[in-house]
């Protein structure tokens, strides 16, 4: 619990990203395979 206070990280950027991907999860049911799934998360974060 204290290292909250002493260092200056967090995961707060990864859960953020996390909740984004699953988000189109569940946008993205009706793909019809893994590659345009992945393609659409790249697009989304612009990678």
């Amino acid at each position: 619990m204290e290292n909250c206070f002493i260092y200056p990280y967090n995961n707060g950027r990864i859960e953020g990203i996390n909740n984004k991907i699953n988000v189109l999860n569940r946008v993205a049911y009706g793909y019809r395979n893994f590659h345009n799934y992945k393609n659409r998360i790249i697009l989304h974060f612009k990678l």
